[in-house]
């Protein structure tokens, strides 16, 4: 958070000067000409590295890594464009050494994408596995989990169709996620033993507007069991779901969604479209507690 403060300030304030006693590089100043937040943060952005010899940067790892904090603690105040032309910018300079790549993959991650991370941003992390996944200099071995993490990130977008899916339904009967009836979807991954879990399911089967919305045919709550569905505990639980929610298991279902920190809820409307990814349960209430409230809207 002082960090934060303290790059706020330096972006408001014309005499920018480095978060750190020893910086690796001056970093930019954002010209007083420019009025708002978002317009001084997405200057930043744009010219962060202009000042960074990248060839010698990561002789100095720990302050490569304080820059690289820094940067991407303003990503989220700037413009999502030049947030993504800056990436790419970085990404190319940094690519032309392979162990430099990985080295800068593994800050991203720990950033954006780990349980740890200070800003989840699948969006702005997936250059950066994708980079590391498509260098042919890097080894299978050694690039493995940025090869599955750029495949699940790079189907599993927001604003992408969702990837359709084969799962069981208790009775043993197989069914495609694409022959779902007409309707908005709630993407249900939830585990039997997962105490969050079995609070999202109960919030959920319990919730009075999003029964409504059941009721009406206009959505439908999609549980899936990342695991074997044959798992008694699993079949347990199953039988203390709504009868009005369609339930199924996938065990491999991993290797298409993003399945960090369960529960996790894919928002989806009638045409798959992914609306909204891994939001929170409470999220969710409250977005139907709005939508509900008000006149009914065209589809996305």
């Amino acid at each position: 958070m002082k960090h934060f403060l303290l790059i706020a300030i330096a972006i408001l304030v014309p005499t920018f000067r480095s978060l750190a006693d020893s910086p690796l590089f001056p970093y930019p100043e954002a010209p007083e000409t420019l009025g708002t937040m978002e317009e001084k943060c997405s200057y930043v952005i744009e010219h962060f590295w202009d000042r960074c010899n990248i060839n010698q940067a990561f002789s100095s790892r720990t302050k490569m890594q304080q820059a690289f904090n820094d940067y991407i603690q303003i990503v989220p105040y700037a413009n999502a464009e030049t947030v993504h032309k800056s990436v790419d910018a970085l990404i190319a300079k940094v690519a032309k050494n392979p162990k430099n790549l990985m080295v800068l993959a593994e800050m991203a991650e720990g950033l954006m994408y780990s349980d740890t991370a200070r800003i989840i941003c699948d969006e702005v992390y997936y250059p950066f596995a994708k980079a590391v996944a498509d260098n042919k200099k890097i080894k299978d071995a050694d690039k493995a989990r940025f090869i599955s993490q750029a495949k699940i990130l790079g189907g599993s977008q927001v604003g992408m169709v969702a990837p359709d899916f084969t799962y069981v339904a208790p009775d043993g009967t197989k069914h495609n996620f694409s022959e779902l009836p007409a309707g908005y979807v709630i993407l249900f991954f939830n585990d039997p033993d997962c105490s969050d879990c079995m609070m999202a399911r109960v919030r959920l089967s319990a919730d009075y507007n999003i029964k409504q919305f059941i009721d009406r045919g206009q959505l439908h709550i999609l549980s899936i069991y990342p695991g074997d569905p044959a798992d008694e505990e699993w079949k347990e639980v199953v039988s203390r779901l709504p009868d009005n929610w369609i339930v199924g298991a996938c065990a491999d279902i991993d290797q298409l969604y993003d399945m960090r920190n369960p529960p996790v809820i894919y928002y989806i409307n009638r045409k798959h479209k992914i609306l909204s990814k891994s939001m929170t349960v409470d999220q969710l209430l409250n977005a139907f507690r709005e939508i509900n409230t008000r006149p009914a809207q065209t589809d996305q």
